[in-house]
């Protein structure tokens, strides 16, 4: 074969991987609930979603029932196209849940994500799959205002006029695989109308730079929208973007990063 078929073959190649890159990602991005949607359920919210290549292992997942809105962000361990998948298996599962289950506590929820996991993969050894998320889920009601948190390895933000205030969620991940019975507890939130709350993926948090090159930490991004509180969401996303642009510097992003913040 000449020189110019085998340029011609290389050509043909880069651009096919690009077409399945560019499909992988249009794919990652359809699975997923639109901003406008959220700000729908929410009297004023936002979604940053920042893949660290060009698909994520973060997600996210609305549902309403009555006056009640359901709102999980959860994060797949691992990366890539593999991490991507297991959204697919994450969305599917809180889909049946809703179509066949009366489920209203978002403790509830976790331990049924757990539960549907490790059924899945029961007799499955595929060591390159990883079925560990990190998952927090929020309920509010939209007329009492009265809201309800839990997470599994994930914590919630909540910024007020006295400061930031972190929800502790659970310490084991959904999903993990032998005889582990992790329990979940939903936590009551009071008061809620004068707050910000914000639901951050494990990559957020795996950010190294700022001035002493270290991780950023859940406090420092408290003690920044603390000031920022009175913004409104679209503000405070651009805001954030560039905080977590300038926190990173001159070293690449080394995880996905997915931040919801909403005001009840």
């Amino acid at each position: 074969m000449g020189k110019s078929g085998k340029k011609s073959n290389e050509s043909n190649w880069i651009i096919n991987i690009d077409q399945i890159q560019d499909s992988t990602r249009r794919n990652y991005f359809s699975v997923l609930p639109e901003e406008k949607k959220l700000q729908e359920f929410f009297s004023d919210a936002f979604v940053i979603n920042n893949p660290k290549g060009s698909v994520g292992g973060d997600g996210f997942w609305l549902h309403n029932h009555g006056d009640d809105v359901y709102l999980a962000l959860f994060t797949c361990v691992g990366e890539g196209h593999l991490a991507s998948m297991m959204i697919r298996i994450y969305m599917n599962a809180l889909k049946k849940m809703v179509e066949g289950y009366s489920i209203d506590f978002p403790g509830s929820i976790l331990q049924f994500l757990h539960r549907e996991v490790q059924a899945r993969f029961k007799d499955k050894n595929n060591i390159l799959l990883n079925t560990n998320a990190n998952v927090g889920i929020v309920k509010l009601n939209r007329v009492s205002k009265q809201m309800e948190f839990a997470g599994a390895n994930m914590d919630l933000l909540q910024v007020h006029r006295n400061g930031a205030h972190v929800i502790k969620g659970e310490e084991s991940q959904v999903g993990e695989t032998g005889e582990h019975r992790p329990s979940y507890n939903s936590i009551s939130l009071e008061n809620t109308t004068d707050s910000n709350f914000y639901l951050c993926s494990t990559g957020t948090f795996n950010l190294i730079g700022g001035p002493d090159l270290k991780k950023l930490n859940v406090n420092q991004l408290g003690t920044f929208l603390r000031d920022k509180r009175r913004m409104e969401m679209d503000e405070q996303k651009a805001i954030i973007d560039q905080y977590l642009t300038a926190w990173t510097g001159a070293n690449r992003q080394n995880d996905d990063i997915m931040v919801i913040g909403f005001k009840s």
